[in-house]
């Protein structure tokens, strides 16, 4: 079952850097924010999802004009269930992310 059109993705150091960069994707357009994933050294990757228009316009907002230094941006339309279960058990994991989704 197909869950995202598209996903987008935006890598930075740092969690508040992470949270300024959200902040402008979902003003941008119509994008949801799904979750965040952070490695070694602090770099974090944001994953947005939307439609494709949408996601790419967020994505090329962010790097036209970045809140932060931009480490690396991507959009996957059409992802694999691989790609889509990878975010969905990323998101499943977070706390933060969890509480975004909590009605």
């Amino acid at each position: 079952m197909k869950v995202f059109n598209a996903l987008g993705l935006v890598e930075v150091l740092g969690s508040a850097d992470a949270i300024r960069v959200v902040d402008l994707m979902v003003k941008t357009s119509e994008v949801e924010f799904q979750t965040w994933h952070t490695k070694c050294g602090g770099h974090t990757t944001v994953f947005v999802s939307g439609d494709v228009a949408a996601v790419t316009e967020a994505v090329e907002r962010v790097k036209e004009a970045p809140p932060c230094g931009i480490i690396k941006t991507a959009v996957i339309s059409n992802p694999s269930e691989e790609a889509e279960r990878l975010v969905l058990e990323n998101r499943e994991s977070s706390r933060f992310a969890r509480a975004a989704f909590v009605q």
